[in-house]
């Protein structure tokens, strides 16, 4: 179990991203990318050198600022989970991907039954709704 300093959540997801080699799955119900190039070109980029990237958002409210973003977008009734994966790599937080100051926990998952978990979770509530 490895908690990140507040400082290191958006370089962790951006870090996910680019080494990812097959796919990226981000849940961020409340979406605000206004002023975050970096992680715009992130997943920009993944999305350019093949790897499969789905970003899911609430319904009606997780749009702002992904429109300069070439990937699917799923927008999710009631959607309140936080996470993001890779084929390896998984993160889940307590942040929105919002241009904010808010003080956020995000946690990386170290065990293959965590992310297995973590993967189940999302295709059994998240994914079967698209």
């Amino acid at each position: 179990m490895k908690i990140l300093n507040p400082s290191e959540n958006i370089s962790s997801i951006i870090a996910l991203i680019e080494s990812a080699k097959k796919f990226v799955v981000m849940v961020s119900p409340y979406t605000n990318l206004k002023g975050w190039e970096k992680l715009k070109n992130a997943i920009n980029d993944a999305a350019k050198r093949g790897v499969s990237v789905s970003y899911y958002v609430r319904k009606g409210e997780g749009l702002e600022g992904t429109e300069e973003l070439n990937v699917p977008i799923y927008e999710i009734p009631m959607l309140h989970a936080k996470m993001f994966f890779s084929e390896d790599k998984a993160i889940i937080s307590s942040f929105h991907l919002m241009n904010n100051n808010d003080i956020n926990w995000a946690y990386v998952l170290d065990s293959p039954d965590e992310y297995k978990q973590l993967v189940s979770f999302f295709k059994k509530n998240i994914a079967s709704c698209c």
